[in-house]
């Protein structure tokens, strides 16, 4: 295993777990024109233009002398295509652009700069109908500095192609969901990390009120990895499977819930460990858990949640995370959206490869605050500041010693335009 792989997993796993709390930033107000007519469809066009500055670019610990601030310019150009029918749909959205990181502190954060861009597609046959049928895939390629140790850049490709039975039998009052999916997870250069997995997916619902609901969620996640380590450690293949069960819906015109629980099983298999012999981890055993409050007052929405559960991982298996959460959203004067966002995780990780390493546990906090203004129904402006703090006592055997803690902060200025 090359030394910059060897690091690469250790970051890995908390951009993982920052994945999860960056769903929780705040988007930029729906601003979207009307489009170009296509037929029953509509075609809009749009691009979104960031100008980023990062106190810690490369996501490098504290204090260390690899830590570079820079400023980013990432842009976005993409479009919607949206066909409504009752006979075949069809939704696609895409984005492809560039991050280009000028290197105004440490001219190597440049080689950070990447093509990225996301894409998802699904059509559906007979969408309305008793019985439907969807074909969807979800695309996307990034070389984010999030995957990386102390710098450089991961260059990987995201995809999932997923086929999905529908079924509402009573009108909408039962509804009963069956899927497949099989995913891909490549790096360009770095094939130990490489990963495919299948994926099952069964959801029933129960609609005993017009919003509200019962629900019933099972899903299988068979990861594999093809390929080891150079000097022949190996990742551990997982069968993951998660069960729950619960209410979802709207309780009153103000108030909504999420209140599910259920269990979760890693099921590792096989592996190999840095010292050649077999992968003696423990898995993931455990109940799992959401439970989410959302209340809407006229143009002021609050929403307070809590989360357990689980995620494969390179290097340890699996990580945990206990995760609270908290989302503000305002509108002013209907031209004027105010956010802000805080996540706090617990992250618990499985035995890594590496048997000298010792176990880890790690803290996630983030928070970001943002402002944007409608200009027209399809031009808007932001403003946006986001901090990132991982706190952890796990030092890695094989790098230069020290923690992986890590702070960040972000300013972005950003424009969007969706027509």
């Amino acid at each position: 295993m090359g030394v910059r792989a060897k690091r690469f997993g250790l970051r890995h796993l908390a951009a993982l777990a920052l994945w999860l709390a960056c769903a929780l930033v705040p988007a930029l107000a729906a601003a979207r024109g009307d489009g170009i007519k296509a037929g029953p469809g509509r075609l809009h066009l749009g691009i979104d233009l960031d100008l980023v500055y990062e106190t810690n670019a490369n996501y490098a610990p504290s204090g260390s002398p690899s830590q570079a601030g820079d400023l980013i310019l990432r842009m976005r150009p993409g479009l919607t295509l949206d066909f409504p029918s009752d006979v075949v749909s069809l939704l696609l959205n895409g984005k492809v652009g560039y991050d280009y990181y000028f290197g105004i502190e440490k001219a190597a954060t440049t080689d950070l700069s990447s093509v990225v861009g996301l894409a998802d597609l699904t059509v559906g046959f007979n969408p309305n109908g008793v019985f439907a049928v969807f074909l969807e895939d979800q695309l996307s390629r990034t070389g984010d500095p999030r995957y990386t140790s102390l710098s450089g850049k991961f260059d990987r490709t995201d995809n999932e192609t997923k086929l999905r039975f529908q079924l509402r039998p009573t009108g909408g009052a039962l509804q009963f969901d069956l899927a497949y999916g099989f995913f891909l997870d490549w790096f360009d250069d770095f094939g130990g990390m490489s990963s495919y997995a299948h994926r099952c997916y069964f959801s029933g619902k129960w609609r005993f009120f017009p919003k509200t609901a019962l629900v019933l969620d099972f899903d299988a996640d068979l990861r594999r990895y093809p390929s080891g380590y150079e000097g022949g450690a190996h990742n551990p293949d997982i069968n993951g499977i998660r069960a729950t069960v619960g209410m979802l819906g709207q309780i009153t015109p103000s108030l909504s819930v999420v209140a599910k629980v259920g269990y979760g099983d890693t099921l590792l298999e096989g592996g190999t460990s840095m010292d050649g012999t077999p992968y003696a981890g423990d898995d993931f055993r455990s109940a799992i858990a959401q439970a989410e409050l959302s209340l809407r007052f006229a143009t002021t929405f609050v929403q307070l949640g809590y989360q357990r559960n689980f995620q494969p991982v390179i290097n340890f298996g699996w990580f945990g995370t206990d995760k609270l959460y908290l989302r503000f959203q305002q509108q002013l004067l209907g031209k004027i959206n105010l956010g802000a966002d805080f996540a706090f995780d617990m992250l618990s990780y499985g035995r890594p490869i590496n048997q000298t390493a010792a176990g880890r546990d790690d803290y996630l906090l983030f928070g970001g605050a943002s402002v944007d203004y409608m200009i027209l129904d399809w031009l808007a402006v932001g403003l946006a500041y986001h901090f990132q703090v991982l706190l952890t006592e796990w030092v890695d055997p094989l790098g230069a010693g020290g923690n992986l803690d890590y702070n960040k902060h972000a300013c972005i200025l950003r424009i969007v335009l969706d027509y």
